[in-house]
Formats: C-alpha cells, structure tokens, sequence
C-alpha cells in the first residue's frame, strides 16, 4: 500500500510543477519571434557571396532591420496559445486556418522547425 501511496505523491508533485511552470502565451510568442528570425538570418547568410562584402553587410542590416518590426506584427497578429493545464500548444492561424506548431511545458516552448521559403538571387 505504501508504494503506491509514494508513486502517487510523485505524479502530484510532477502535475504540480508542471501547472505551475506551464509557459503563457508571451512566453510562446517570443519563441516564435526568435525562431522566425534565427531562421531569417540563416537565409540570408546561404545567399551566394558577392565579391564585395560590404555589399552583404548592408543587405543583412537592412533584412534584419525591417523583418524585425514586421516579424513582431505577424506573430502578435496570428499566434496565441492553447492552454492544457500541465502543457500548453503554440498556435499559429492564417487565412481562417490554424495549425500547432509548438508546444509548451515545464517553462520551456519548443517550436518545429520553421523553413523560410528560398530566396533567389537575382
């Protein structure tokens, strides 16, 4: 009877923890904000190399400089968060259509792998 009593304890404690550290949904919005831009950045540093490198300096600072503001307004525009008790489910809606692409438990938000669509040289 004991044992039983134990591993019952133990689950409370874990679901307790869990509800408690559940992120909110700021917390999965900024998740999403520095998996966009991490991804953004890694784009742009596969474009071929042109031989002046000035010239893909300044064309990184301007990308960065205006997708941040714009990053910001889409995500605080379309992703909200679904909230389970012990964990919760990063939601990103477009065009009426909502799709989970995360999810947090445990003070942490794990977000699926976001692929930019490839960017041409011209």
């Amino acid at each position: 009877m004991k044992k039983s009593y134990v591993i019952y304890a133990i689950a409370a404690v874990i679901f307790l923890i869990a509800t408690l550290t559940n992120p909110n949904q700021e917390r999965h919005k900024e998740a999403v904000k520095n998996a966009l831009k991490t991804s953004i950045q890694k784009a742009i540093k596969e474009l071929p190399t042109e031989e002046n490198k000035g010239l893909e300096q300044a064309r990184q600072t301007l990308t960065t400089m205006l997708g941040d503001p714009f990053i910001d307004t889409v995500v605080n525009d379309s992703v909200s968060s679904g909230n389970y008790m012990f964990f919760s489910t990063t939601k990103f809606s477009f065009e009426g259509e909502t799709k989970i692409i995360g999810i947090g438990a445990f003070g942490n938000v794990f977000i699926a792998k976001i692929t930019p669509p490839k960017i041409e040289a011209e």
